[in-house]
């Protein structure tokens, strides 16, 4: 496999107020022992939970709601690092107008476009939006919402056939590990 280099990627989560904030260790992100990467996810998400609750009783106000977006991707930014997977962008723009994907991967033709919510309310829509957009110029992108919230996927999954997201994946579930093993063999 090609060497990866996510360095610019890391640096930007680490930059990240809510890193620091959070607790997160950069060690615990290198360190940690998983066998799947649920596995992985659900470490680091449980420590954040515990983070939020105890800011709640220590402050009496719950933490900044930009954190829990941020917590997800900085978690799955140190998995794909971990997992040997080329990030090519993060939160950023790129060649199309009004595209902020939360991670994009590309391997020559094969493009993996991934919106990354905590929970779905309507913000689903933002990345039905995308996938719409971001397909006029990638017909073949495959564009996957990626969740951490069990029940917010199972309401959507039976939007799909008439979305033009692809999937719609609860990072808890088996069909995350085979999410991640697709990206590799972009």
């Amino acid at each position: 496999s090609m060497t990866i280099n996510n360095r610019k990627f890391i640096e930007r989560c680490k930059n990240k107020k809510c890193f620091k904030e959070a607790d997160f260790n950069e060690d615990d992100f290198k360190n940690f022992q998983y066998t799947k990467p649920t596995e992985f996810i659900n470490h680091f998400w449980d420590l954040f939970e515990d983070f939020k609750k105890s800011y709640l009783s220590k402050n009496n106000k719950p933490i900044n709601n930009s954190f829990p977006g941020q917590a997800y991707g900085i978690i799955l930014a140190y998995l794909f690092d971990r997992e040997g997977i080329q990030i090519k962008f993060m939160d950023e723009n790129i060649d199309i107008k009004f595209i902020k994907p939360d991670f994009l991967f590309i391997n020559g033709d094969n493009h993996l476009f991934l919106s990354v919510k905590t929970s779905g309310r309507e913000r689903w829509k933002q990345a039905e939006q995308e996938a719409s957009n971001y397909k006029q110029k990638y017909p073949n992108a495959r564009c996957v919402l990626l969740m951490h919230h069990e029940r917010e996927v199972e309401v959507r999954q039976k939007d799909i056939p008439d979305l033009k997201l692809d999937d719609i994946i609860y990072s808890g579930s088996e069909k995350f590990n085979e999410l991640i093993i697709s990206i590799k063999n972009l």
